[in-house]
């Protein structure tokens, strides 16, 4: 009787593991996909002076891949902690679809805080990926 309550046991604590293991790549996962959402809305509304102010009119006001990508580079590097607790993050995508559409795709690696024997298949992380699109009005 007391193997058969140690294995129960042993068998519930692997489970919460499991359980808890796969809660917080979840949270890791909504947690790029904000920062995504994030950095397309930033690539979509950055304009520099000089662009604003032209004299093209409203054909000035155009997004191209070039400006989406230094946008997101640009945000990342000043704003380091955004990333942290993920392992190799990295830019998929940043291209212009549209006029004033950009779009964002980014991949990370989470490794998950509970690390049994029962998960050692992702003891080297788990990636997530994550894509947002956004306009410019």
């Amino acid at each position: 009787m007391l193997v058969l309550t140690i294995g129960v046991v042993v068998l519930a604590v692997l489970l919460i593991l499991v359980v808890a293991s796969a809660a917080q790549v979840h949270l890791e996962h909504k947690k790029l996909v904000a920062l995504t959402d994030l950095l397309a809305l930033e690539a979509a509304d950055a304009i520099t002076d000089d662009v604003y102010y032209g004299e093209e009119g409203d054909a000035r006001l155009r997004v191209t891949s070039a400006s989406v990508r230094s946008a997101v580079e640009d945000y990342l590097a000043q704003h380091p902690g955004e990333t942290k607790g993920w392992r190799r993050v990295g830019i998929q995508e940043a291209t212009a679809t549209g006029p004033r559409t950009a779009r964002v795709s980014m991949v990370a690696r989470v490794r998950p805080a509970a690390t049994a024997w029962v998960l050692a298949a992702w003891s080297d992380g788990v990636v997530i990926t994550a894509t947002s699109t956004a306009t410019a009005d």
